[in-house]
């Protein structure tokens, strides 16, 4: 009988969880012996190296280096190219850093890993959730289901400490590459999201970004050309990094570089990065204040504000909340490692839903594995939101078109609604249908997920039709039509995904990563 884990999928980290024989959360160590592995992939003459040894060889071989493709998930016309000419997509990119995780799981559990929770950002639309999923597969990953990274690590924090009295809580999750914030009500049994808002290329690399932007500006005005030099860019960027950490604890530091063979310094103070990084806080607290109006709650109706993430380690990051809520923000879950325990948990609810479900029609297979759930996560319900509306485009009678929201933001999933519509013309034989998300009328500002065309019976009339739209427990889209005047179902629309893999890539893409050397030494 095999495994189930939990796996935060992070933009500059990834971790991995199980719940154990005796019911508890572990985190499961790479090869390496680390709890986390950094989400970095080097493509080698002879292997695939991911995680930190792809990290320190980057500086050395930085055309063949690739990270943060987290922050390009559900980007259709983003491919990373190796020096060779091998183009690799986000999804391909994740299913590496996945069939790492995986292998050093089994490695670490002594047994196959059958199934997985992936987490993702609470905010990101549905074709990066879809193209998570679909990274899962490439990986040879049996994706149970995903979860918001913000729901996880609330249910690590609420199962660990438990709470008898009802609390709300905002969960401030800032990571590498995205950043959320998510309301959540506690109480003794349930954990009930109110909120969300968040920005999917926002996170500690724009920090970083920082530093470079203003290293560079000065060394040009030096005369030194860092753009020039890949090597000393590569360097550049780890250094930053690095230097951001350090004045977590000193007032200021130094990065040196060489470019070019040219020597180049450059001092860092505390005050001067705040300087630099002003605009991202800010961008952070726009954020929280779209999550508490969409809560209905204002910062004085919180109880507590949970640091998630591993860039809210940085002291200008807390003092900037405290400062702007007048909360001392918690640090009582592990920043780099609730969310993939949070993600482990879920999986006990995931498989307790599975046998209930197998059991009611009969069929309980006998390799569904049936873990003791820990007393203090038995007791817990959780309830998720869509984190964008969903809806189709239409067309009044000018010929002019908008969008119309179907399914609301903030809805509780799973859901369902639907909403009743005309066709344009008399005898119109096709109905067109671009789903949509966005909350604006303005097609300018939401995204068009995919697109489906249906033949329908042409009539002299205008004709009735319903349009249904669910969103499932991991918030991938369905889309039913109705036809009102012939009173049938024309079915579930197969869309096509217009940001996503098709399903002969996905299977091509298993095939050139199956072939993959992939280690981590």
């Amino acid at each position: 009988m095999g495994k189930y884990i939990g796996i935060d999928l992070g933009t500059t980290f990834s971790c991995m969880a199980y719940i154990n024989d005796n019911g508890q959360p572990e985190i499961i160590p790479n090869s390496e012996g680390d709890n986390i592995t950094p989400s970095a992939v080097l493509f080698d003459e002879d292997s695939t190296v991911v995680g930190k040894e792809a990290k320190s060889q980057s500086l050395f071989d930085p055309q063949n280096f690739e990270q943060f493709v987290k922050r390009h998930m559900g980007e259709r016309d983003y491919f990373f190219t190796t020096e060779s000419g091998e183009k690799y997509s986000p999804e391909a990119i994740s299913a590496i850093i996945l069939s790492k995780m995986k292998k050093d799981a089994e490695s670490y559990l002594g047994d196959t890993v059958d199934g997985a929770v992936v987490t993702v950002p609470a905010y990101f639309n549905e074709a990066q959730r879809k193209a998570t999923m679909d990274a899962g597969k490439i990986a040879g990953l049996n994706v149970l289901a995903i979860i918001n990274e913000p729901t996880a690590a609330a249910l690590s924090f609420g199962i660990s400490k438990g709470t008898d009295k009802e609390q709300t809580v905002m969960v401030y999750d800032l990571g590498g590459g995205t950043f959320d914030v998510t309301i959540i009500r506690f109480n003794s049994d349930s954990i009930t999201v109110l909120g969300t808002s968040g920005d999917r290329k926002l996170g500690g690399y724009d920090f970083d970004s920082k530093i470079i932007e203003a290293v560079m500006e000065e060394a040009l005005e030096n005369g030194i050309d860092i753009s020039k030099d890949m090597t000393a860019r590569q360097d550049l960027q780890l250094k930053a990094e690095s230097a951001k950490r350090s004045l977590s604890s000193k007032d200021k530091t130094k990065i040196t570089l060489n470019v070019g063979g040219q020597p180049f310094k450059y001092t860092l103070t505390k005050e001067d990065f705040l300087d630099l990084v002003e605009p991202l806080l800010y961008k952070t607290v726009s954020s929280m204040e779209n999550a508490c109006d969409e809560a209905g709650i204002e910062y004085e109706d919180l109880d507590k504000i949970l640091l998630v993430g591993g860039s809210t380690r940085m002291p200008v990051v807390r003092d900037f909340i405290e400062e702007e809520t007048g909360i001392i923000p918690s640090s009582e879950v592990h920043p780099d490692e609730a969310v993939a325990i949070g993600a482990a948990y879920h999986v006990l609810d995931v498989l307790k839903t599975q046998k209930a479900k197998s059991e009611t029609t009969g069929s309980t297979k006998e390799d569904v594995q049936v873990i003791d759930i820990p007393e203090p996560a038995k007791k817990y319900s959780f309830t998720d939101v869509t984190s964008h509306g969903i809806g189709i485009v239409i067309t009044n009678e000018y010929n002019e078109q908008s969008n119309s929201v179907i399914l609301p933001k903030n809805v509780q999933v799973p859901a369902e609604k639907t909403n009743y519509y005309q066709t344009t013309v008399p005898y119109q034989e096709t109905l067109k249908i671009q789903v949509t998300q966005g909350e604006e009328e303005d097609l300018r500002y939401v995204t068009i997920i995919g697109t489906a065309v249906i033949e329908i019976t042409p009539r002299e009339q205008i004709v009735g039709i319903e349009v249904t739209i669910a969103c499932d427990e991991n918030s991938i889209i369905h889309v039913r039509v109705y036809d009102q005047d012939l009173q049938c179902d024309l079915g579930e629309m197969h869309i096509d995904r217009v940001s996503n893999l098709s399903e002969e890539e996905v299977k091509r893409n298993i095939d050139s990563i199956s072939r993959l050397n992939i280690s981590g030494e």
